[in-house]
């Protein structure tokens, strides 16, 4: 394949593309799926998404190699996704129980081939930078954002297509995620995304029905977060207002025109006048609210077995204890099961967790100190350079989409210090991180440039 051909075969259309395919085709299989499952014990929910997602991690590692050959240029992007898939692998290889993932379980469980599909979906939405595909991945956001929220409006009335494998309170909403907690997280990321969207919704949308649906759709996805009675998607929605109350701060201070400044101002208003009416009237006609208030106050007065946060604590306790021992690589890629079973004070058959349910924490506990080091050094500078690339002014629509993306970005990073990564959510969040470091100018590691 000559250069001009394979640049064409890996151009920013065809990463768009293979991006956009994946977003749409996991929702939509599991719908397929959850169809299916209904009428046959042989399928059963959430099946083919992790065979999705590996084949995806096959096809975009390919991707990815061919990319480099075509560029011969080295981006941060690209230097990230190396010093990846290096811990991923070191962790890996030296795992105590090599080729176990999540204790096998297949639906949760993320192996190579899924780490893989992330830093893919990484390096890909790095590469997206035009506006014209940015602005169409955020319409696929929103159609999925949409699909979900509607299968777990259905939910909150005990109306499922087919049955939750994993975990479910009653009338609790899990989206196509098999777990209200996973919902609860990526239903405040969406709300992030829609929030934005709505806050500079004359810099990406002609149409002023935006200016309508927008906020109503966020208090719809209001209601189906408090639906999956996840307390940890109250973090990840704090931290949601917290940037956009920050961020119009900020914009005081700028050289923002006075009628831009208003317009934000007040759209921040009406979403916070929205998300107050649908919190008092879920709260009046539903437990959402104070069963898990309730719940709260039991565990912080001890009056139930599991502990302060589900018992979160007693898992990093193991968590912590484990990482002493295993501080370099890890105890092994997904594989934080194995801190119970090492630990002289675990009887078997008592409580134990696949997942950390705080992302670094798993990280550091199952890959090591390097790569939890170097991932929380990737996510800090996307912050900063992102935040950098805003004020930086210029094209608007290239500024709203930089802060829409922030937003998800500062939402799911809040959420996560309670929650465990997981595929079905986990791949949108990766995208998300690749395009906010579009690539700029490339590294230079050339001879002359060393001279120089």
């Amino acid at each position: 394949m000559d250069t001009i051909r394979l640049k064409r075969f890996v151009s920013e259309k065809s990463l768009f593309t293979l991006t956009a395919a994946l977003m749409l085709l996991m929702p939509f299989a599991e719908i397929i799926t959850d169809i299916i499952a209904r009428y046959t014990r042989d399928i059963v929910p959430s099946m083919f998404q992790p065979v999705i997602l590996s084949l995806f991690g096959v096809l975009g590692t390919i991707m990815v190699v061919l990319l480099k050959i075509s560029e011969r240029k080295w981006y941060f992007a690209d230097i990230c996704y190396l010093v990846l898939v290096v811990f991923m692998t070191l962790s890996a290889v030296f795992s105590v129980n090599p080729g176990l993932y999540s204790n096998g379980d297949v639906i949760v469980g993320e192996t190579p081939y899924h780490f893989l599909a992330y830093y893919s979906l990484f390096i890909f939405g790095s590469r997206i930078v035009s506006d014209g595909y940015r602005k169409k991945l955020v319409m696929i956001f929103i159609l999925i954002a949409a699909v979900h929220s509607v299968i777990a409006f259905f939910q909150t009335f005990n109306i499922e297509i087919a049955y939750c494998i994993l975990l479910r309170h009653d009338r609790a909403a899990y989206g196509l995620t098999q777990n209200s907690n996973y919902y609860g997280g990526i239903s405040v990321f969406f709300t992030a995304l829609t929030s934005g969207c709505y806050l500079f919704v004359e810099k990406l949308y002609k149409s002023k029905i935006w200016r309508f649906v927008l906020p109503v759709f966020s208090g719809f996805l209001f209601y189906t977060m408090m639906g999956s009675r996840a307390r940890l998607a109250w973090i990840g929605f704090a931290a949601m207002i917290l940037f956009y109350l920050v961020s119009g701060l900020v914009m005081l201070k700028g050289n923002i025109e006075k009628d831009v400044l208003k317009r934000f101002f007040i759209r921040f208003a009406i979403l916070i006048a929205v998300f107050a009416a649908v919190f008092a009237i879920t709260h009046i006609t539903t437990n959402f609210v104070s069963e898990e208030v309730e719940r709260t106050q039991w565990e912080i007065e001890g009056k139930v077995d599991n502990g302060l946060g589900s018992d979160r604590l007693l898992n990093w306790e193991y968590g912590l204890e484990s990482f002493k021992k295993h501080w370099v690589t890890g105890i092994g890629l997904d594989n934080y099961s194995e801190v119970f079973f090492e630990n002289p004070k675990y009887v078997e058959g008592t409580y134990f967790q696949a997942k950390a349910h705080n992302e670094y924490l798993h990280i550091m506990c199952t890959q090591g100190i390097f790569a939890i080091a170097a991932y929380l050094f990737i996510l800090f500078r996307t912050l900063v350079i992102a935040v950098k690339r805003v004020y930086k002014g210029g094209n608007e629509t290239s500024q709203a989409l930089t802060w829409v993306f922030l937003a998800m970005f500062v939402t799911y990073a809040a959420q996560a210090s309670l929650n465990s990564s997981v595929i079905n959510v986990a791949m949108y969040f990766w995208i998300v991180f690749g395009l906010l470091n579009q690539c700029g100018r490339p590294i230079e590691i050339s001879r002359k440039s060393q001279i120089k």
